[in-house]
């Protein structure tokens, strides 16, 4: 029931046009973005602030910190579909673009689908509805609303499923994926320091621990060190 097209295209970067606009047609536009940026936070801010001006909204947003002190963020952010380009001209010029990919889905035939059903069973509400008013019996008065209950439940369910559908084709869905340049470990004199220093503060760490683990059991050696002191000296006497 959909069609699309996928774009991914080295830097400078830059998504395909969607498809000619036509009367009536419905297009879902879906994307990511991975930027390599100096700073991961202010960045983040940034598009944040990049969407909301353009009258979109972030849905969700992760951070965290890998290997070689590497950070990373990714935003999903819901954009107008008609400032797509917008948007993305203005967060590659937060960084380096590695990979753009762009989608452009047609759901038209999902859409009119689902404009024919609700229609249907809008119709389907009105006449049980009028049915339960010319009841003649308690019976039928019940057999009928029980029906409307469960045609009114369907109903809502596709209303939904449409609502839905029209929002995904008013704003696109575009995942950024950002991250900090790796930072290679330092060399030299200085690297040498630090690292023996921080040999030294394990070394003193594990000191402190193995103490702490033995202090309870100081008073049961200093008796059995007496005990032993004291056999000792009586062994010396007897040979005496």
């Amino acid at each position: 029931m959909t069609a699309g097209d996928a774009v991914s295209a080295p830097a400078p970067l830059s998504p395909k046009a969607p498809p000619s606009p036509q009367q009536d047609r419905d297009i879902v536009t879906t994307g990511s973005l991975d930027l390599t940026v100096s700073d991961v936070g202010g960045s983040a801010d940034k598009l944040i602030e990049l969407a909301t001006s353009l009258g979109g909204r972030v849905d969700d947003r992760t951070q965290s910190t890998g290997p070689g002190n590497t950070r990373t963020a990714t935003l999903t952010v819901r954009i107008p579909s008609a400032k797509v380009d917008e948007f993305l001209d203005g967060a590659q010029r937060l960084g380096e673009a590695s990979s753009l990919t762009v989608r452009h889905d047609d759901v038209t035939s999902q859409r009119v689908d689902l404009d024919a059903r609700v229609k249907a069973l809008q119709a389907s509400v009105d006449r049980l509805t009028t049915l339960m008013k010319s009841a003649a019996t308690t019976a039928d008065l019940l057999e009928a609303e029980k029906e409307l209950t469960s045609r009114q439940a369907d109903l809502d369910s596709l209303r939904a499923q449409r609502a839905q559908l029209g929002e995904q084709t008013s704003y696109a869905t575009l995942t950024v994926s950002l991250a900090s340049e790796f930072e290679a470990p330092s060399a030299g004199f200085v690297a040498s320091v630090r690292h023996g220093w921080h040999a030294l503060l394990s070394f003193t760490h594990g000191l402190i621990s193995i103490t702490g683990f033995l202090l309870p059991w100081l008073p049961v050696i200093a008796v059995l060190a007496g005990l032993l002191v004291v056999a000792r000296r009586r062994t010396r006497r007897r040979r005496q």
